[in-house]
């Protein structure tokens, strides 16, 4: 017998799913980074750090940052009481 028979096709898929994971887990952080160029084994990677940034802001206010925002103008707004006109009480 080899040692390979005491292994079963759940510890295999367990081993795969763990080294899966664990790509994955470091492609997030790699993604999430701020740097501007990253290099990893024989891989390397250069990008725009600026527009993750931009990005990032976006969805946490709405907003880029990068345009310029239109001035608001106030409005001044006019608050008229009108006294209600007396009725005819001859019309009755």
């Amino acid at each position: 017998m080899t040692k390979l028979d005491d292994f079963s096709i759940d510890q295999l898929m367990l081993f795969i799913g763990g080294v899966l994971g664990s790509i994955g887990g470091l492609l997030l952080i790699m993604q999430k980074s701020k740097c501007e160029e990253i290099k990893c084994c024989c891989w390397s990677c250069k990008r725009r750090v600026d527009l993750v940034i931009a990005e990032e802001k976006l969805q946490m206010t709405g907003s880029t940052g990068l345009t310029p925002k239109p001035i608001k103008k106030e409005e001044v707004i006019k608050l008229e009481l009108k006294e209600p006109e007396a009725e005819d009480e001859s019309l009755f």
